[in-house]
């Protein structure tokens, strides 16, 4: 780069200033030696880039020179890398390193992880994963304010998957992104409780990913009940003589493949299997009987039987938003 350049941020263009002699106090010989300096505002936050004179250094190496360095000069420190493979960004991403590489990924304090902005298609519904977040934060625990590295702690899901889901909340308009500090990125609602599932209902996907039926299951794994059964738990409905389970689509192959899963079938059986899109909504490492409420409510939002339709209003109308 020369001493003045336009340069481009997720599309973004801003201006970098190579760093003058006298702001490189503290930074050690093979600092100086493997890496250019420039300053840089970006959204009007002021920002030191880093940029490597040779190939990309490892993610563990990049994490190590940006914590001192940020210590040192107080402020973001971003690395100007040569485009590298998605594990790579992933890595990256993990150790909450910012960078940017090319003009198309990014991961800044103003950007969630990995978006691609120059031609992301924008979602007209949530994700599993999103859809997940959203039920978790109305229904178990507040994830607003937190960082994403604290709901991964929370969730089943990797820190890059989050915040890809995330996205799509924001993206939907059901969330924005704030900053903490300049270093930490969290999301705030625009509603809450009930009026937040009001405006996210027409966005909400169905759970169940295949219904089938088989005779009965010979395993020792215990699974979440779902379907008539868990809506005859939540409220006065009478139960169904079958059994309903569910399961995630990978459990799913496994019992059919290994034979545990009696004459699977289309059709009929004592048992009814859901393979679900996402995890039973719950705290980390517990192992509920029934699934949630509101994923309840939604794998059974199209069965027109007036009594579910009926229950189904009570089960919602009777949650403490």
């Amino acid at each position: 780069m020369k001493q003045n350049q336009q340069f481009n941020i997720a599309g973004i263009p801003i201006q970098l200033l190579k760093r003058s002699p006298e702001k490189m106090t503290g930074l050690n010989l093979g600092e100086k030696l493997s890496f250019e300096f420039y300053d840089g505002i970006f959204k009007g936050m002021n920002m030191l880039f880093v940029k490597p004179k040779g190939k990309n250094p490892t993610p563990r190496k990049c994490e190590i020179v940006a914590g001192r360095l940020s210590q040192l000069f107080h402020v973001p420190v971003v690395f100007i890398l040569l485009p590298g493979p998605t594990y790579e960004r992933q890595r990256l991403v993990e150790k909450d390193i910012y960078f940017v590489m090319s003009d198309k990924y990014a991961n800044l304090p103003m950007f969630v992880a990995l978006e691609r902005v120059t031609s992301r298609k924008m979602p007209d519904r949530l994700t599993p994963v999103a859809q997940y977040l959203l039920l978790y934060h109305l229904q178990i625990e507040s994830i607003e304010g937190k960082s994403i590295r604290a709901i991964a702690s929370m969730m089943p899901y990797s820190y890059e998957s989050i915040a890809v889901g995330l996205t799509c909340m924001t993206d939907i308009g059901l969330c924005e992104k704030v900053n903490i500090d300049w270093r930490t990125k969290a999301f705030r609602f625009k509603s809450a409780g009930k009026q937040l599932w009001k405006d996210a209902e027409k966005f909400l996907i169905n759970p169940v990913e295949r219904r089938y039926f088989c005779d009965s299951i010979q395993s020792s794994q215990t699974f979440p009940i779902c379907g008539i059964n868990a809506l005859a738990h939540y409220t006065m409905l009478n139960p169904d003589s079958e059994q309903w389970i569910m399961m995630s689509a990978k459990e799913s192959r496994e019992l059919i493949n290994g034979g545990n899963i009696v004459n699977p079938n289309e059709f009929d059986g004592a048992v009814v299997i859901e393979t679900w899109k996402y995890p039973v909504v719950s705290r980390l490492q517990s192992s509920p009987q029934w699934v949630d409420k509101l994923s309840l409510a939604l794998s059974l939002r199209d069965d027109d039987d007036p009594r579910v339709e009926d229950e189904l209003e009570n089960m919602i109308n009777s949650i403490q938003w």
